[in-house]
């Protein structure tokens, strides 16, 4: 009996979990599971890594009670506590995530923009292309100055061939 109740609690959690997806939001809503851009799983209870402010002024992207936070924050591990849409039918839908503020406010992240300006990074993610190509030019010049052997390197632009021709 006790193994019955436990497959149908967790049977009615996953089935309840709402799932996002990039390019799909059309409603304000919560979710647990967030597909990206680049094809990411994110989720609450995830990690993300405040990157570089994307301004002079701090972040653009990342924003407390609608104000920019500081670029102090550069670096520091954040976990997701929500996973939220805004927006509205005529200018379409945005995925927000959420961590614990300072204070009772909450931090939101404009997730998609945040993460392609570098403001955060996501270490479960995908490389893009643009990273891909970035790390192959790096690993050229490593091979170039005799710093990664022809194998390696050769390894590297094998595995990263299928991202950079996407």
């Amino acid at each position: 009996m006790k193994i019955l109740t436990l497959i149908l609690t967790l049977t009615l959690s996953i089935s309840f979990a709402q799932t996002a997806e990039f390019g799909k939001l059309t409603k304000k809503s919560n979710y647990d599971i967030y597909l990206t851009k680049n094809g990411d799983e994110l989720k609450i209870g995830d990690t993300l890594t405040i990157g570089i402010p994307s301004s002079n002024l701090g972040f653009t992207y990342i924003s407390q009670s609608g104000q920019r936070v500081s670029s102090m924050l550069s670096e520091k591990k954040i976990i997701i506590d929500k996973l939220k849409t805004y927006g509205n039918k005529t200018n379409g839908y945005k995925m927000y995530a959420q961590f614990k503020g300072y204070g009772l406010i909450p931090v939101i992240i404009d997730y998609e923009t945040a993460f392609e300006l570098g403001e955060i990074r996501n270490s479960n993610a995908k490389l893009t292309r643009k990273q891909a190509i970035s790390k192959l030019k790096e690993a050229k010049d490593l091979f170039d100055l005799g710093m990664m052997s022809k194998d390696d390197y050769e390894k590297m632009k094998s595995e990263l061939k299928s991202i950079i021709m996407d």
